[in-house]
């Protein structure tokens, strides 16, 4: 299924402003801590948070760090 993942932790210090601006978009998101479920992680190659998965549209674009994320946020 076709999907946009946030991998985050709870104690990312980066984390929660990419939250933010994800949860003011009108768009499914499915928050993942790559500690809690270590096999989506490594299925998509997380090393660090925050990573954002875009697998929408047949694709697997991902964004790392807050700027990445941050700037794709901003597209959406």
């Amino acid at each position: 299924m076709s999907k946009l993942y946030m991998f985050s932790t709870t104690h990312c210090s980066k984390c929660p402003e990419v939250k933010k601006a994800l949860s003011e978009k009108d768009i499914e998101v499915t928050y993942v801590d790559p500690e809690e479920t270590p096999e989506l992680a490594m299925r998509y190659l997380v090393m660090s948070v925050p990573t954002i998965l875009d697998n929408r549209d047949h694709a697997e674009d991902k964004y790392i760090g807050q700027e990445q994320c941050l700037a794709f946020v901003n597209t959406l």
